[in-house]
């Protein structure tokens, strides 16, 4: 069954054409999975709280910022999971806020292997406000247009197959291309929301006592732009410390640290070195992230959690 999955997951990402980033990027995406995908609400069997922040291309005016605060929990007696996250994303004078509503619904394959089907809705606030940007022509009314800000309707789809070494997921975050701008650029090649393919896997392995190795791999891809991969590994030091990095195919080399503080709260940071043309044009990216585990059964986690 595994095997299979990854499979179709391999095919899949050969079949997708490209990619172009649109929606927010997070270089700790195992940290925040329900970002794009919904189907990993609830999976972790526990209600977590998590809260991220990215500050990418520091030293570049105008570069993205993003941040979410967002929580999650399974439902056990109906076999499904939940969640709620805000999301908000600075890039120049575009500003973009997100809300949404995470569902899934647990499907039990085998004694430890598991298939959440998910489903997302929310709401998008897109605002561009030029009154902070240089103009030829402040009365312009594309600039006018721009000045105000658009609610927009969303919603998603994923599925997540998972057990305690393995899991694998695909998704599409965003399946309602909205008219972002409208007006005069209402047929520019950057009006709308594209759609987003996102595919990722990953796994376990103990190597003794004290070590465990966990690779993964993130495929992103849209029409009318280049595939994009992340591949991550991590070093799981006696489930303390974790220490790893990451290669996002010509943009960045990140290293990444994480530490469990306790079995239910722990703390992220990661910071990408760029390799594409911005190299040497900023100092990096930096994000942080934080996170906590309420158990339902017990004041405190027997284990730490790994997906």
């Amino acid at each position: 069954m595994k095997r299979l999955l990854l499979l179709i997951l391999l095919l899949f990402g050969i079949g997708c054409v490209s990619w172009a980033q649109q929606d927010k990027m997070f270089t700790q995406y195992l940290n925040y999975p329900s970002a794009i995908n919904p189907a990993y609400v609830g999976s972790r069997g526990t209600t977590q709280i998590l809260g991220i922040a990215r500050r990418q291309w520091v030293g570049i005016k105008g570069a993205p910022e993003s941040a979410a605060l967002s929580i999650n929990s399974p439902i056990p007696f109906y076999h499904m999971g939940v969640g709620l996250s805000i999301e908000t994303d600075k890039l120049g004078p575009e500003k973009n806020t997100d809300i949404g509503f995470d569902f899934s619904y647990n499907l039990k394959m085998s004694s430890t292997l598991f298939l959440n089907l998910g489903l997302k809705a929310g709401l998008s606030h897109y605002k561009v406000d030029l009154r902070t940007a240089k103009v030829i022509d402040a009365g312009d009314p594309t600039v006018l247009e721009h000045i105000n800000g658009k609610l927009k309707p969303n919603f998603g789809v994923g599925a997540y197959l998972y057990d305690d070494r393995f899991f694998a997921g695909i998704s599409v975050p965003r399946l309602i291309q909205t008219d972002l701008k409208g007006g005069a650029l209402e047929n520019s090649s950057f009006d709308r929301n594209k759609l987003h393919y996102f595919m990722m896997a990953g796994y376990l392995m103990d190597v003794n006592l004290f070590l465990k190795l966990k690779p993964s791999m993130l495929l992103k891809a849209t029409q009318g732009s280049r595939l994009s991969w992340d591949f991550t590994m991590m070093a799981i030091f006696v489930d303390k410390l974790w220490l790893g990095a990451s290669y996002r195919n010509e943009d960045a080399l990140a290293a990444i640290a994480q530490v469990n503080i306790t079995n239910q709260l722990r703390v992220g940071y990661s910071y990408d070195f760029a390799i594409s043309k911005l190299s040497g044009r900023s100092d990096g990216s930096h994000e942080i992230s934080l996170s906590y585990d309420i158990e339902f059964k017990s004041k405190k986690l027997k284990s730490p959690r790994y997906f």
